[in-house]
């Protein structure tokens, strides 16, 4: 409560067995640690939104707030009426953030089974069109991912004009098409609507990134932060910034905070190869060469000819200095399929390379590779 200047904090768990959901939610005082409120509920799985609303309703009562009929609607919206819908849109949207080709493939099939259940759920057409732009950056630069994207885009909007997560696909098309303005625009009206609107500031940083326009997402950074919640893709951008700007110590910081949610996420979800590879260029910043070999080590076993884990494997050599290991790795990438040069002569983690000749081969061929 102190290190997020709240007043109050929710707590609790959640529990799935079968059909059957059980939460445990307490409204905790942060000034004397004492709960104002506190339920159990015991219900089946299509009564989830209800278990939502119930909560939300309960909080507002506990601190005798009255609610706006603005937020009574938004309490009792509900993004579906099914709920195995919502369950493979989540599961999607998990799958979605490790970025690696079988991983995107896997949410493209949940976000598929999600429409099919719900030909009017809009989130899952948004959280397919982002699938598909992040296929396209990373892994085959073909019109038809893009097509797709649009599609489930346009499909999205149709439905719900004003929705976050809609305006967010919208940006990470516009930064597959290297329209990096257009992208910040859409990301930010997607933040304006839902600061913690999925993928929204990732997006954002990489566009400004990219567009050269670093002040500005250092401007935003603290938000980026506070609102990425448990996507460890929120802070990547925004620490390859910190160094572009020569502020080496402050992303130090930042990645060093980052180590210990990457490794609990790791102790849930070993399989994420994604946060293997950030973990192990973490380790590399902090000193911790043997850490890092080993986690890199472990990703390049579970996914050696993804681009996004070559990338990545590239990103470390080359922190590590070990230039030889670091190019190979970058050919490997390019060949397997990652395009995104825009962003490889810019990154921070390759200025080892940045004078090599064959580097300057691999990112000067394809430096428009997406268009």
């Amino acid at each position: 409560g102190q290190q997020l200047k709240a007043a109050y904090v929710l707590a609790g768990s959640l529990r799935r067995a079968g059909n059957r959901l059980r939460v445990n939610a307490q409204l905790v005082d942060t000034r004397t640690d004492f709960p104002v409120w506190a339920e159990r509920f015991n219900r089946e799985m299509e009564d989830v939104f209800e278990v939502q609303e119930e909560i939300a309703r309960s909080i507002a009562q506990a601190l005798r707030i009255t609610l706006t009929p603005q937020e009574e609607k938004i309490i009792a919206r509900k993004p579906t009426e099914n709920a195995r819908a919502y369950d493979y849109y989540l599961r999607g949207r998990a799958y979605a953030r490790r970025v690696t080709r079988p991983d995107l493939e896997l949410a493209v099939e949940l976000y598929d089974r999600a429409i099919e259940l719900d030909p009017n759920f809009a989130l899952a057409y948004a959280g397919m069109a982002n699938v598909c732009g992040l296929y396209h950056e990373w892994h085959e630069q073909h019109a038809r991912w893009l097509e797709k994207g649009e599609a489930a885009c346009e499909r999205a909007l149709a439905l719900d004009p004003d929705l976050p997560e809609g305006l967010a696909a919208r940006a990470r098309l516009s930064f597959s098409h290297q329209e990096y303005d257009r992208a910040i625009e859409f990301a930010r009206r997607a933040i304006e609507r839902k600061p913690s609107c999925e993928g929204a500031y990732w997006t954002l940083g990489e566009a400004l990134f990219v567009a050269d326009r670093l002040e500005e997402a250092i401007q935003v950074m603290d938000a980026a932060l506070e609102a990425g919640g448990d996507d460890y893709n929120t802070y990547m951008p925004y620490a390859l910034i910190l160094q572009r700007l020569g502020r080496s110590e402050d992303a130090r910081r930042l990645q060093e905070s980052q180590v210990g949610r990457l490794q609990a996420h790791l102790e849930r979800v070993p399989e994420d190869v994604r946060a293997r590879t950030i973990l192990a260029n973490n380790y590399c910043v902090l000193g911790r060469e043997s850490e890092a070999i080993r986690e890199l080590q472990t990703a390049l076993s579970l996914r050696p000819n993804d681009p996004n884990t070559l990338y990545n494997a590239a990103c470390v050599y080359a922190n590590l200095k070990k230039k030889t290991e670091a190019l190979e790795m970058l050919r490997r990438a390019k060949s397997s399929g990652f395009g995104t040069m825009d962003w490889a002569v810019r990154d921070p983690d390759l200025v080892s390379l940045y004078d090599d000749p064959e580097f300057k081969r691999i990112v000067g061929t394809t430096s428009n590779s997406n268009s």
